[in-house]
């Protein structure tokens, strides 16, 4: 169990021991434990490192930070760089001059984050509360986990990957109901449809103004199974682009393609505009091919 510094047998008039100063060379250079709380401001011009987890309610002017553990941050500003090997969550605002590394930083509680060097998060994060803060990073933001912003992203190059999943039909016929949780928004989903007569049906979210789905067919669609795509109502309008022709529909719940006809190169792309779902589908097969209801 940690120690705390005591002024037990300090009084005026009487010696002085040496434990009475060697309690807090002890403490501040790591030569024993001690529990340290301080009440007031706490400026520094040099480093600071540690290798537990750190509270605090507000930190000024502090050039390099360094912790091994967690650090949850009220309203710190730090002048140089900041580096955790743990969780990094503010509860204020977080302002830095130079880098914030953690493997999660959480800053969703009313705190704004705001740096003018890099962002480099190895874990999952979430930035911001929306319409009451910022994140505002003048350098690179590198992730190799989610990064989950919950207003908008903006930069002069944003560059990534959009999330990729796959489907086949070899456990039997598909029907999936998808969510923006199981399928985030931007996914693409590609579609091997090889496997005896059983049809793949997906149906889309409730739809939300900006998010978009992309279907592709990895190879030609073969035996009897239809390939559908899905809303909850008659919400769905856009085009099928065809090799002989274009059909242009709307009010519909169902389109997609008769049996064989999904065929490779075949992509169908859903965007919302928050009360319908817009397709476009560009086909290798001829219009009376598709299918709709």
């Amino acid at each position: 169990m940690a120690k705390i510094l005591s002024k037990v047998g300090i009084t005026t008039g009487y010696a002085l021991e040496s434990s009475f100063v060697t309690q807090s060379i002890d403490a501040f250079t790591g030569g024993e434990a001690y529990d340290i709380s301080l009440s007031g401001s706490f400026n520094m011009t040099g480093s600071f490192i540690t290798s537990g987890s750190l509270t605090v309610g507000g930190i000024t002017a502090i050039n390099d930070s360094t912790l091994n553990g967690n650090i949850t941050l009220n309203n710190t500003t730090i002048t140089g760089s900041l580096l955790a090997t743990g969780s990094i969550s503010t509860v204020g605002d977080l302002t830095t001059v130079g880098l914030i590394t953690g493997t999660d930083i959480f800053s969703p509680s009313g705190g704004g984050l705001s740096s003018d060097g890099d962002l480099t998060i190895s874990g999952n994060s979430i930035l911001g509360t929306p319409g009451s803060t910022s994140t505002t990073i003048n350098g690179n933001i590198t992730g190799s986990k989610a990064i989950i912003v919950d207003n908008f992203i903006s930069g002069s190059t944003i560059i990534g990957n959009k999330n990729g999943m796959s489907q086949n039909n070899s456990g039997g016929a598909v029907n999936i109901g998808m969510t923006t949780t199981t399928y985030p928004p931007d996914s693409i989903i590609s579609i091997t449809q090889t496997t005896s007569n059983n049809a793949i049906s997906f149906t889309l979210p409730a739809p939300e103004q900006g998010l978009e789905y992309t279907f592709l067919a990895n190879v030609t669609s073969t035996g009897t199974g239809t390939t559908l795509f899905n809303a909850s109502s008659a919400i769905i309008d856009g085009i099928f682009i065809c090799s002989d022709q274009n059909r242009n529909l709307n009010g519909l719940e169902s389109i997609g393609f008769d049996q064989t006809k999904f065929i490779k190169g075949t992509r169908v792309h859903f965007v919302s505009d928050g009360t319908n779902w817009i397709f476009t589908a560009y086909c290798l097969c001829i219009a009376s091919d598709t299918r709709n209801s």
